[in-house]
């Protein structure tokens, strides 16, 4: 699984975190609660939550309660 974190001014970070989608759900949550730390091995960034967008799973996270879209 990936997870990607959308930034206000475009940008979206990446990383794996393996199968399971607890771990993703976890992630999820804790990024939308206390912003990103972004580390290359070269700088350690912070973004808080206020700036993110979007945080958003790339494989199969099973749900109780699917949920669908609509425009107004």
């Amino acid at each position: 699984m990936t997870i990607a974190v959308y930034l206000d001014d475009g940008r979206v970070f990446e990383y794996d975190i393996g199968d399971d989608p607890h771990k993703a759900r976890e992630h999820c949550d804790a990024i939308g609660k206390n912003g990103y730390r972004h580390n290359d091995a070269k700088v350690f960034e912070f973004y808080p939550a206020h700036r993110i967008l979007k945080v958003k799973v790339e494989g199969t996270v099973p749900t109780k309660y699917p949920d669908r879209s609509r425009g107004t």
